[in-house]
């Protein structure tokens, strides 16, 4: 909706407080074995905050050798060898593909992680080893990619298996683990080799215990009245986004062969994350019909419960329309599936009620006919009680280039910009850029994040938002409109904006003045509130106004520990409208935490 005048409105919460540690860099990736059949880590979990679940995991078993092979069991095993689950396969043969898989996987590794989804669980190449290619050389080998994908889809996936096995945190961790504890678990496949001979492969895998998410510092909820802080991911692909193997399979989704979970999986996924939403976005180029569509809502409602919600959503493949800025590799995508003239964004639509059409499920059919720009596929989620989300829009690899056409809040058009996409230790700098730029030229958004996963759910960015009343779609979807948030992976982070008359905008609050009743050099104050626990980090306080050229970093507030609240003082701009928000930077880079704006719009 447009801006319209709005209350202020006060509100509060409280979670309990604890410890945080530093997150763990990139780990290193996996000795590939002497094989012939290995086993592939996509569906593991690597990190839990509550270990009261039981949750579901899986190996992907692959033969890269000839001939064929039969699976014969799983099994899993925890500390002092504890048996955690067992799989009979009874015989299922694999294939062998002479390295195909492997070959594509190797590629993948060389690929923009952005296009690939490759931030985390490398079997070959390192993420920070990863070679800078230039465009050429990105579009050849995202040709040759495609090509091999095509070749493994007619294949069917003969050559590989997911194995799902479950796993029992509350048996895995000991009564008295700490976070930051990690615990063993060996996986062992037994097989029978193309001679007829037993044969074995293990792997190896950690997972560690996270600290909860921080709460609020005391005396924080004081006037905000009843409420509390909700986490959840707005970005969440399954099994039908998935080229082989899937549910069903989707052929345009082709460089996923990693086998993935179905929503029902995925809840106890989250809720051992500390996670109480999660928005399911499979793409809809990979939702067939309104019958599909309808499948995914039934399946989305019927996972709801008093303490966690499934978002009915999908990832909105949208026409770029208009004058364009820059360009992106997902072009050439467009361009070989014979669409010359057509290039394509992604935007999140959440709370949806009926499916949204936007490319094809076949190879290479991301852009093909039906396909709407984003206004239409915008007017139509809101029309619905939704919102929507630019996914991803910096840099060039899936981006927002329609810039000029954009509209945000100001236009009752799009409500929100994915600044964190990924499993990055924080935003990402292309995207926060973009939304940015944007705010710059009146285009006003909440900044939300999402993992974009497609494979098991992990710890990141999440959205932490306030929510009054029961858990509900209602609540949570009024909280997500209202832009009372924060993005974290860990610490609490919270602005409000005061002047000296007493008034005061909450995070995602705006308030309407006339340009002509604002004195020169108007004073105001941006309170930070702030949870770091044990570890150390700086908070910096923004100003931005429509029409300059950048942000005005208004103070910074150094090697803060602990939990309390900073102020900065600045004044409202009289040329522009103007916004207020802060973000916080500590343990080395590795914890960041970003709040949604208070806007002051000029009329």
């Amino acid at each position: 909706m447009r801006f319209s005048p709005l209350p202020l409105i006060a509100c509060a919460g409280a979670l309990g407080l604890g410890a945080l540690a530093s997150l763990d860099a990139v780990p290193e990736p996996l000795e590939w074995g002497p094989g012939p059949v290995h086993l592939l880590p996509f569906g593991l979990m690597d990190e839990v905050r509550d270990p009261a679940y039981q949750v579901p995991m899986q190996v992907q078993a692959y033969h890269e050798g000839q001939g064929g092979v039969h699976l014969l069991a799983l099994e899993v095993f925890g500390p002092g060898g504890q048996e955690v689950d067992r799989l009979d396969l009874q015989g299922e043969r694999l294939e062998g593909d002479d390295g195909l898989l492997k070959g594509f996987h190797q590629m993948l590794e060389r690929l923009n992680p952005d296009i690939s989804h490759r931030h985390r669980q490398r079997l070959f190449l390192p993420l920070k080893d990863r070679p800078k290619l230039s465009p050429e050389q990105e579009g050849d080998l995202l040709q040759q990619v495609l090509k091999e994908s095509e070749r493994l889809r007619r294949q069917g996936g003969q050559q590989i298996s997911n194995l799902k096995f479950s796993v029992d945190l509350n048996r895995l961790f000991p009564m008295d683990a700490l976070p930051g504890d990690s615990v063993p678990l060996e996986i062992v496949l037994h097989y029978e080799d193309a001679q007829g001979q037993s044969q074995s492969v293990r792997y190896r895998h950690a997972v560690r215990l996270l600290p909860p998410f921080l709460g609020p510092p005391s005396g924080w909820q004081a006037g905000r009245g009843g409420g509390f802080w909700a986490t959840g991911d707005l970005h969440v692909h399954n099994c039908r986004d998935q080229a082989l193997l899937g549910c069903p399979n989707c052929a345009a989704e082709s460089f996923n062969v990693t086998g993935a979970y179905t929503n029902a999986d995925l809840k106890p996924q989250y809720q051992s994350l500390g996670f109480s939403f999660f928005s399911t976005t499979t793409h809809s180029y990979c939702i067939n019909n309104d019958t599909e569509f309808q499948l995914i809502a039934s399946e989305a409602s019927s996972l709801d419960d008093p303490q966690f919600q499934v978002v009915l959503g999908t990832e909105l493949t949208c026409r770029e329309t208009g004058p364009q800025s820059g360009a992106d590799i997902n072009d050439a995508v467009c361009l070989l599936g014979g669409n010359f003239f057509t290039g394509i964004n992604h935007m999140g639509g959440h709370f949806l009620q009926t499916r949204k059409p936007g490319g094809q499920e076949g190879f290479l059919d991301n852009c093909d006919s039906p396909l709407y720009d984003q206004s239409v596929n915008v007017s139509e989620v809101n029309a619905e009680g939704g919102f929507t989300i630019a996914n991803h829009p910096g840099g060039d690899t899936i981006s927002f280039n329609s810039v000029s056409w954009f509209r945000g809040l100001e236009s009752g058009q799009a409500h929100g910009t994915e600044i964190w996409n990924g499993g990055q230790f924080n935003a990402n700098f292309d995207h926060k850029k973009w939304w940015v730029d944007r705010l710059l030229e009146g285009k006003f958004t909440y900044p939300y994040s999402g993992s974009d996963t497609h494979d098991a759910a992990y710890n990141f960015g999440a959205v932490h938002t306030w929510v009054e009343g029961a858990l509900s779609d209602q609540s949570l979807r009024d909280a997500l409109k209202s832009g009372r948030h924060y993005l974290s992976n860990g610490p609490f982070l919270s602005g409000r904006l005061f002047d000296n008359g007493g008034r005061s905008l909450e995070m995602g609050q705006y308030v309407i003045v006339a340009a002509s009743s604002v004195p020169p050099n108007y004073p105001v104050s941006y309170e930070v509130s702030y949870n770091i626990g044990t570890d150390t980090a700086d908070i910096y306080v923004f100003r931005g106004t429509v029409g300059d050229a950048s942000e005005v970093e208004v103070q910074v507030f150094q090697g803060l520990t602990g939990s309390g609240t900073v102020t900065a003082v600045t004044t409202v701009p009289t040329n522009g409208s103007s916004w207020y928000r802060a973000e916080l930077s500590g343990a080395g880079g590795s914890l960041a935490a970003y709040t949604s704006p208070s806007f002051v719009v000029l009329q």
